[in-house]
């Protein structure tokens, strides 16, 4: 005999800030990485705009990585944006961090 199909009736929805932070994380994770394809290309000298986009997209990775963490909060929401939203902007805080360092050290 077959065991019938279970279905999940559920109430949960996505969490507007959870997507929020994840569209925050992916431009972010675009554009920095972008802005170091070019530098790379121009044989290691970043020009100012290049700076400019990297310190632009650390900000929105900042208001990313918040809102992620306030939508974790948040009850009957499914988190899986959540947690994809502060991995992303997380990524891109560490690359932030490490370009600004390397253009310090090596420079």
């Amino acid at each position: 005999m077959k065991r019938p199909r279970s279905y999940l009736f559920t109430s949960k929805k996505q969490s507007t800030r959870a997507l929020i932070s994840t569209i925050l994380g992916l431009i972010s994770i675009i554009s920095s990485t972008m802005m170091i394809v070019l530098t790379y290309r121009n044989n290691g000298v970043a020009l100012f705009r290049y700076g400019a986009v990297i310190f632009v997209c650390l900000f929105f990775s900042l208001a990313g990585l918040i809102l992620g963490i306030l939508s974790t909060r948040e009850t009957d929401k499914w988190h899986f944006f959540s947690w994809v939203g502060i991995v992303l902007n997380a990524l891109v805080l560490l690359l932030c961090f490490a370009a600004m360092y390397l253009g310090v050290v090596v420079e």
